[in-house]
This record gives C-alpha cells, sequence and structure tokens, in this order.
C-alpha cells in the first residue's frame, strides 16, 4: 500500500478491492491531525479506557502499544491506536495545560520559547491586560533584568536606558500605592536628576535635586541634617540613623529689680539690671546621646514688683533658671538685679558662664560665672564677657543719676540696663540701654527708657530663629526704665532667649512704681546628622 508523503494517509491502489477502507482511514487519520490537539502530553503507558477520538503525546520510556512511539500522537480510533509521525513545523495544542508546541524536527517546543523576534507589537500584557495608556503592562510579583555574560557572548554588563523627547518632558519611575503616586524619580520637567514625594498623589515636593551642569546636591525640603528646638522643658529621643548631633543650649536669664520709691528732695536709685543667661555648644556622638536626653528649659527670671510703699527700696528680681541636656550638658541662668535704693546704688546681677554667677545684692552688683560677665554697681555699668558668658547687668548710681548699661556679649546673652534714678534736686534720669551684643555683625540692644518721653525700657532684640540673624544667637538685655515724680517705666523684658532684664525706674512717694523687667527663658536646639 502507498502513502503521502507527509502524514503518511493510506493511498488507494487501482485494482484494490474494497477502497472505501482506505478512504475511510485517511479521512480519520485527517480528522485526528488536522488542527490537532491532544488530551494530554508525555505519556507513556496507553489508558485503559481511552474513548473514541481520545489523542496523547507519547513521552520517553513508552511501553505496551505506546513503545518505540516516542514524540508521536496516538489517536484512538475504531476501538484502536492508530500513530501520527509528526514532521518539522507541526503544531498542537495540549488541552490540559492550555499549551501550544510545536515540532521543530527533532522535540516538541513551547511555541513561546521557540519564538526568535517579535516587532511593532501595538501592544503587550504579560499577566494581565494592556491598553491605550499603558501598551506595555505587566502583572507579576518578581521580575529580573540580568545582564548576558561574556561566557554567553555578551558583555557581562545592563544599563537600561529610558529617552524623552526634550528637556521639558519627563522621564522617570513612578511610585504608587493602590495607584496613586507617593514617590518619583527621574527627570520631572528639566534635566536636573529628581527625587519627589506625594502624600496624596496630587501635591508633590522636592526632596533631593542634583544639578545636571554641576552635578551640585540641593535639599528643597530639608537637607541631610534635622534641626529640633525645645522652648519647654521635654524629652529629646534621636531619629533612626543619627550619627552625632550638635547641641545649643541657653539658660534663662535673670530678671531686673524695681525702682526705689522715695521722698521728695533725696535721691534714689533704679533698680539693677538682670544678667544674661550662659550660651554653651557641645557634639555628641549617637553613643553619648544614647535611648535618648531629658532636655530642661529654664524659665526667666520674674522681674522685681513695682514698690507700692512709700519710702522703701525697690524689689529684687529673681534669677533665671539653668538649661540642661540630660547631664551631659548644662547652660546656667543668668542673676538677679537688686531693686533700686534709697540714698544708695543697685547692683546687676551677674551674667552666668561656665560656672553659675551670683544675685546683686544691694549696692553691690553680683559676680560673673566664671570671672566673666560681673554685674554692675553704682560706680559702673555690666562687665562683658567672653564667648558663650552672659553679660552683667547694670547698676544704678547713688545720686539717682541715669543708669549704667548691661555688659556686651558676642553670641551669648547681654544684661539688662538699670533704670533711672530720681536726684536730691526731684530730677528724673534716664534708663540705660541693655547691653550691647552683634548678631550677624550689627549692635543690637534694649532700647533705654527717657525721662519726660517714653519712659519704658524697650525689650532686647532676640528670637532670630523666627527673624533675622543667627539663629544660634541668644537676646540681648532690656532696657532700664526712666524715672519720674509720678511714675516710674518699667524695666524691658529680655531678649529671647536668656537676655537679662531692665531695672525699673525710680519714683516719689505716691507715684505709680517701675517694676523691673523679666529675663527671658532658655532655649535648647539640636542640629542631628546623619
Amino acid at each position: 500500500m502507498t502513502e503521502t508523503t507527509h502524514l503518511a494517509l493510506p493511498l488507494i491502489d487501482a485494482a484494490q478491492a474494497q477502497k472505501h477502507i482506505t478512504h475511510n482511514e485517511a479521512l480519520a487519520m485527517l480528522d485526528a491531525s488536522v488542527h490537532l490537539a491532544v488530551n494530554a502530553r508525555n505519556v507513556a503507558t496507553p489508558p485503559t479506557a481511552p474513548a473514541e477520538g481520545d489523542r496523547f503525546l507519547i513521552g520517553a520510556g513508552a511501553t505496551s502499544a505506546f513503545a518505540g512511539k516516542e514524540k508521536q500522537i496516538a489517536a484512538f480510533l475504531a476501538d484502536g491506536w492508530t500513530f501520527l509521525r509528526p514532521s518539522a513545523g507541526w503544531r498542537l495544542y495540549v488541552s490540559a495545560e492550555s499549551l501550544l508546541l510545536f515540532f521543530d524536527g527533532l522535540d516538541w517546543v513551547d511555541l513561546g520559547r521557540g519564538l526568535r523576534e517579535v516587532q511593532n507589537l501595538s501592544r503587550l500584557g504579560v499577566g494581565t491586560t494592556a491598553d491605550a495608556g499603558n501598551p506595555l503592562s505587566v502583572k507579576t510579583n518578581a521580575a529580573l533584568f540580568s545582564a548576558r555574560t561574556v561566557s554567553e557572548g555578551g558583555g557581562g554588563d545592563l544599563r537600561v536606558s529610558l529617552n524623552k523627547e526634550a528637556s521639558a518632558k519627563t522621564v522617570s519611575h513612578l511610585y504608587q500605592s493602590n495607584y496613586s503616586g507617593r514617590a518619583e524619580t527621574g527627570l520631572a520637567g528639566d534635566d536636573n536628576f529628581r527625587i519627589k514625594v506625594s502624600a496624596d498623589g496630587a501635591l508633590w515636593r522636592d526632596s533631593l535635586v542634583i544639578d545636571r551642569t554641576t552635578g551640585a546636591v540641593s535639599y528643597p525640603s530639608g537637607g541631610p541634617t534635622r534641626i529640633l528646638t525645645f522652648r519647654a522643658s521635654g524629652f529629646y529621643t534621636p531619629s533612626s540613623g543619627l550619627r552625632f548631633a550638635d547641641v545649643i543650649v541657653f539658660g534663662g536669664g535673670g530678671g531686673g529689680g524695681s525702682g526705689a520709691r522715695q521722698t521728695p528732695g533725696s535721691p534714689a536709685s533704679g533698680g539693677g539690671g538682670g544678667g544674661g543667661g550662659a550660651w554653651i555648644r557641645g557634639s555628641f556622638p549617637a553613643s553619648a546621646i544614647g535611648a535618648g536626653q531629658a532636655v530642661t528649659i529654664g524659665a526667666g527670671g520674674a522681674g522685681g514688683a513695682a514698690q507700692t510703699t512709700n519710702s522703701s527700696p525697690g524689689a529684687n528680681g529673681a534669677a533665671g533658671g539653668d538649661s540642661s541636656f540630660g547631664s551631659l550638658m548644662k547652660a546656667y541662668g543668668g542673676c538677679a538685679g537688686s531693686g533700686g535704693g534709697l540714698g544708695r546704688a543697685s547692683g546687676g546681677g551677674g551674667g552666668s558662664g561656665l560656672a553659675k554667677g551670683t544675685d546683686a545684692s544691694g549696692a553691690t552688683g553680683g559676680a560673673g560665672g566664671g570671672g566673666q560677665g560681673g554685674g554692675g554697681s553704682g560706680a559702673g555699668g555690666g562687665v562683658s564677657q567672653l564667648l558663650g558668658f552672659g553679660g552683667g547687668g547694670g547698676g544704678g548710681p547713688a545720686d539717682g543719676s541715669a543708669g549704667f548699661s548691661g555688659g556686651t556679649t558676642f553670641f551669648g546673652a547681654s544684661g539688662g540696663g538699670a533704670g533711672g534714678g530720681l536726684t536730691a534736686s526731684n530730677a528724673a534720669s534716664n534708663g540705660a540701654m541693655g547691653g550691647a551684643f552683634f548678631p550677624s555683625g550689627f549692635d543690637a540692644r534694649g532700647a533705654p527708657g527717657v525721662a519726660g518721653g517714653a519712659i519704658a525700657g524697650g525689650a532686647g532684640p532676640g528670637d532670630f530663629a523666627t527673624t533675622t540673624g543667627a539663629f544660634t544667637q541668644a537676646g540681648g538685655g532690656g532696657g532700664g526704665g526712666a524715672s519720674g515724680t509720678a511714675i516710674g517705666g518699667g524695666g524691658g523684658v529680655g531678649g529671647f532667649p536668656s537676655g537679662g532684664g531692665g531695672g525699673g525706674g525710680a519714683h516719689q512717694n505716691g507715684g505709680s512704681g517701675g517694676a523691673g523687667g523679666a529675663g527671658a527663658p532658655g532655649l535648647a536646639i539640636i542640629i542631628e546628622y546623619f
């Protein structure tokens, strides 16, 4: 019997009897091989109860009727097995696996693995459906791009290139949460590399920008440091990743004394100014800080209350509180100015530094901490000091003339100026300026009260963290109030942080008194580095 070349279908011979048998056999084989699909693949043993028309791809190690028929298709036809020998190019669908195979002349190969080149696809979806907005869509739990090694004919390198049309366009990676943008990296709107973040997918903030020309890195939303300020006592917990921290602590400023209340024709002095609090800075590694440190912020010392009793000296101010960073560092508070005296001088509070100063006592100015920033007496103003020491408060003369200014400071807090007194001839005197200090290179100080004018002392300048100047700068001392026969001017409050309060002006019996100005509270600034 002769057969066809490719499918080996039996041909009808010229003088063959019962030609229908050969014809029917050929049709059955065509029926089995056209649009070829099998129930399963790699079947080595014939099923025990096959149904008519069942087809199987015979696997290795075949036995029984399948023996020697590996890689052929077995079709159960007319209660028997018919075998189809594949040729190169045959395609086969495996129903049990929804898998399409093709025969390459030697073996059956997964059709997807057999593809070598696909060009100009309009859409491709992997694990999902691509659409016009996302013509390439992949839904998977992992993806891998690996370089072709040198042994495989490659270079061993891998570079993924993303290109945009022009500088004003965007090429980036967008990271989403539930399909809402949260972070983006790339060239967004220009050719500078950016890292951006968003809390809602609508408002975006640049976290890092690398200039394409210079390579300079900027941090529009804050750099590789973090600044924390404590205006009240609390607990500092280091941020994750901290390497070390700069800690700047300011003690509270001392309060100024109030002016004396005196009979007409007798001299009286204004209150002495309060001393400035200390300023101290240290750097601590994360290991020294540990899990955290308690931060104590010293309160500003209260100013002496206005004297309401006739022929009485003024009230003393109160010392400023100490500020500290755990047990690692302490900034002492400035000391109190004394109240104005009857025929005697007033003293300014001592400024603090490496040690706590002392309060003024009567006509005697307080001592400065560590020998710096002593308080003034009736013979002079507050003593200037070294870097970080608080300036002493100014003192008021016994003869009732104008008070003396507080001590000058550089970075530390200056002392408050003394209040003006009343002379024996009933002449009112001006208050004194707060101690000079130099934020950002200019002289700034609390203004004095002026007899016959604005008699209240001016507040010391400060709070540079929210205005201008170096935010690590302590405040200036308040100005002293001027005296008056009917009313004494109040001393100016110390500038934040740590400035000493100004002394109050003297006044005659029956008038309204000049209260001392309060010292400014302390502050702690922590600058974290990562």
